[in-house]
């Protein structure tokens, strides 16, 4: 079996997905960048040679947020280090009302040693961590119902 990581190197050749993958890694900030309140009200959609295609919650943000589109680009591109972002596209959409997340119960010392030993046998490092943070809430949801 391949590592994932051997995997993701092995796509970078492919035109635009270097630059894809710097504009999600700058974009995963989003709220560190743009603040809590904007943040709350917009979501980043889409990336593609340049063009930001930016959810906003409601028309009259969008509108709004035209005139905000060239500090917005100038915050990105400083986290980028680089020009990567030129462009912001806007479109309204409706925002899902966030879900208040259910703490989980947390594993006894027994079942975090099952679960080491269940994941245990899987040699890429991503992989098994990836493995165990599934097999983690799945345990968990278990004990909550």
């Amino acid at each position: 079996m391949e590592p994932l990581g051997r995997v993701l190197e092995g796509l970078l050749p492919a035109p635009g997905y270097r630059e894809r993958l710097a504009a999600w890694r700058v974009l995963s900030d989003w709220e560190e960048i743009v603040g809590e309140e904007l943040a709350s009200r917009t979501r980043p959609a889409a990336f593609a040679r340049g063009v930001l295609t930016l959810a906003v919650s409601d028309p009259v943000w969008a509108s709004a947020l035209r005139f905000e589109a060239p500090r917005i680009l100038s915050l990105l591109n400083r986290r980028a280090g680089r020009e990567l972002f030129r462009e912001i596209r806007f479109v309204v959409e409706v925002f899902p009302r966030p879900r208040r997340k259910k703490r989980l119960p947390e594993l006894s010392p027994e079942e975090e040693a099952r679960l080491e030993e269940s994941v245990r046998v899987i040699e890429d490092p991503e992989l098994r961590e990836v493995f165990r943070a599934w097999r983690r809430v799945l345990l968990q949801a278990g004990k909550r119902n």
